[in-house]
């Protein structure tokens, strides 16, 4: 079958990290213009070319594609492949819909968390016709492959469809074993575009996920959710083979999207020491927990090319992370960010404002603590009720017009509050002042843009730098910036 694999168009951002399965879409000038390939359609092209079909994979914003040009080609396929989450449901909805009047007979297919958690509500969009709960890769291919062959798809699991003026929903299929998963085609990615990211050291860089789930059990996260609280890894082999064809790509980066990539010590070791042996000329940044990293990781990381870590660390406030279920400690995000400094390894902070229990003055306390471990960066962001998460949950008991949570949208998500009153003592209006000074008490100190001066090292890093800087500096001082 012809089917379109497509990362969509959006008018309401220029840049937006959409790569992960269930959500977790930033975009704007917030997060300094950053891109990333979106690796979860890049798993789904990849197991349906090899399967035979006729695919092509379509980064619209990468491309620069509106619209008016994808729609100018959809009546070319049978079948579109889209993920979707929360915070762009409606927009993407949207573009399906004027799909549908160019292609009437086109089936159309979304994963993502949105159809996981409320496929129910997802169908009440004529426009959609399957929804995929969870991981999309096999399930997608087993619908295509019964479509192909005029078998009945509607026996498959893990899919919701509309019967009459009903919804079906399928029994779950059975939880992805990664290591039967393909190598994601990355010459499917689109040509002559380097994707941008201010923590890329070096370009071309590329994503990788080499293993799927979270240990933690963060209350605002639906991971482990998504993922049937299961924790699931590539063996050292399958990730070392996956290095070399990155490698002989050209590549000279790799971003690990994994939840907690530090999570598998062992595995990581075999990692680290093939790459030191072999002298493998590539760089990496990777996700870590502060209770899931040891000293003697730091320097074996360094030593193999890790130069970045990034860091869940939320809240500078013990109750704030108790609330949450962070299963974290102030003290131990000290001492990680100390042995950082020490070993060489750049940083990233992630932090949130607008947390259950939250209020003025712990706000204030998060923010000082953020400059008190000094990240080499740090993000900010409003803490937001997503679908399928316990906190999520709380809220629909609290107040039920939440409904699916859709109304979100791209637009709000990260800078504006959205039900937060139902959990923190701090109004809409504060949180989004504070989420501004965050920023410029982060970002504006004369020690802070000293100490950046003194670390650039190329003419294509300060190019970098002066990119993220100029988005960051819009944002923070711009009140309609996003």
């Amino acid at each position: 079958m012809k089917v379109l694999v497509l990362n969509p168009p959006s008018p309401t951002a220029k840049n937006y990290i959409r790569d992960l399965i269930y959500g977790c879409w930033c975009k704007g000038k917030r997060i300094g213009g950053a891109t990333a390939p979106p690796l979860n359609l890049l798993y789904v092209a990849t197991v349906l070319k090899n399967e035979g079909h006729k695919v092509r994979f379509l980064d619209a914003p990468a491309e620069q594609k509106n619209l008016l040009d994808v729609k100018k080609i959809v009546g070319e396929f049978d079948v579109v492949v889209e993920s979707t989450s929360q915070m762009s449901f409606i927009e993407d909805m949207n573009v399906f819909a004027e799909f549908k009047k160019v292609n009437p007979k086109l089936i159309t297919i979304i994963f993502g968390s949105q159809p996981t958690f409320f496929p129910k509500e997802a169908l009440e969009r004529k426009e959609i016709d399957i929804c995929i709960i969870r991981e999309p890769e096999f399930i997608i291919r087993d619908i295509l492959n019964a479509l192909q062959e005029k078998k009945d798809w509607k026996k498959i699991k893990g899919v919701a469809y509309r019967k009459g003026k009903s919804v079906v929903i399928n029994q779950d299929y059975d939880f992805v074993d990664i290591n039967k998963l393909p190598i994601p085609d990355r010459i499917m990615l689109p040509k002559k575009i380097d994707y941008f990211n201010p923590i890329i050291k070096r370009m071309p860089y590329t994503t990788m996920m080499t293993s799927r789930g979270c240990p933690g059990k963060c209350t605002f996260c639906n991971v482990p959710d998504f993922y049937g609280n299961t924790d699931r890894l590539m063996t050292a082999k399958r990730v070392i083979e996956e290095i070399k064809e990155i490698v002989s790509l050209g590549y000279k980066e790799i971003w690990f999207r994994d939840e907690t990539f530090t999570a598998f010590p062992e595995r990581n070791k075999k990692i680290c020491e093939w790459l030191i042996r072999n002298k493998v000329d590539l760089t990496w940044i990777a996700n870590a927990r502060v209770n899931m990293i040891t000293k003697e990781m730091l320097v074996l990381m360094k030593k193999a090319g890790c130069h970045m870590i990034k860091f869940g660390v939320e809240s500078g406030v013990q109750e704030i992370l108790n609330n949450v279920k962070k299963g974290i400690k102030i003290s131990k995000t000290r001492e990680v960010f100390k042995w950082t400094h020490e070993v060489g390894i750049d940083t990233h902070a992630h932090m949130m404002l607008g947390m259950p229990g939250e209020t003025k003055k712990t706000i204030e306390q998060t923010i000082k603590f953020a400059k008190e471990i000094d990240p080499t960066t740090a993000t900010f962001g409003i803490c937001t009720p997503y679908a399928g998460t316990p906190l999520f949950k709380e809220v629909v008991k609290k107040d039920p017009t939440i409904k699916d949570g859709a109304a979100l949208g791209k637009i709000r998500v990260h800078i504006d509050a959205f039900y937060n009153k139902n959990y923190t003592n701090v109004s809409n209006r504060d949180l989004q002042r504070y989420l501004k000074k965050a920023y410029k008490s982060f970002y504006f100190r004369p020690s802070y843009l000293f100490k950046w001066l003194f670390k650039i090292r190329s003419f294509d890093e300060l190019k970098r730098v002066i990119l993220a800087a100029t988005n960051v500096f819009s944002f923070a001082t711009n009140k309609k910036s996003s």
